[in-house]
């Protein structure tokens, strides 16, 4: 699995934008050295064009590494809960994989759906602040002029999908289709409220 095949929001992003970090770091940081040592055997000295252009180069290194280490600090969404969250979706839209970035601290983000003004997310990272979070949620969605929302951040997984499966009916009874709502939406009106959760997101 490779990250331009898991877009964001999708299940996997984080554990493939691990892997796709590594290796572009990687491959950054070779081609510097690569540079540095070539121009150090064409000319004998470091004071060269080539050193130059490696020492350039350590900037989009610098960049990939810091981007590399925030995947990894991020805690995806575990196999197992993601199993159990997909048996109780119906036709809801969820997103996954969501570490939303603030400071001073990141909210790991492990799925969250919108249905009606009900926001619910689900995290697995145990020393996540719901409240804070919440907090965060409703301060990003207000820039977009979004207000009135009930926001619910679980650590519980069992009450996370008890109330998916509320939503869910409340969906079915009212024929409203998000996911598809979601893919027909203009992208030159208000921002959707899944849109919003991706793009405050690494």
């Amino acid at each position: 699995m490779n990250r331009a095949a898991v877009s964001k929001g999708s299940y996997g992003y984080i554990i493939s934008g691990r892997k796709t970090g590594l290796i572009r770091t990687c491959i950054l940081t070779g081609f510097c050295v690569g540079i540095f040592l070539l121009g150090l055997a064409l000319t004998g000295t470091n004071r060269n064009v080539f050193s130059i252009i490696a020492a350039l180069g350590c900037i989009p290194v610098g960049l990939s590494t810091v981007n590399m280490i925030l995947f990894f600090r991020a805690k995806p969404c575990s196999e197992k809960a993601y199993q159990e969250i997909e048996s109780h979706r119906g036709g809801l839209s969820i997103q996954y994989d969501l570490e939303m970035t603030a400071d001073p601290t990141n909210f790991s983000i492990a799925a969250i759906t919108v249905f009606g003004q009900t926001i619910a997310a689900y995290t697995e990272d145990q020393t996540l602040d719901v409240l804070d979070a919440q907090k965060h949620l409703r301060l990003q969605i207000g820039i977009s002029s979004y207000h009135d929302y009930h926001i619910q951040v679980f650590h519980d997984l069992k009450a996370f999908c008890q109330l998916l499966d509320q939503m869910e009916e409340e969906r079915r009874k009212e024929g409203i289709h998000p996911i598809q709502m979601e893919q027909d939406s203009n992208p030159n009106h208000r921002q959707t409220l899944p849109s919003i959760f991706r793009s405050i997101s690494i």
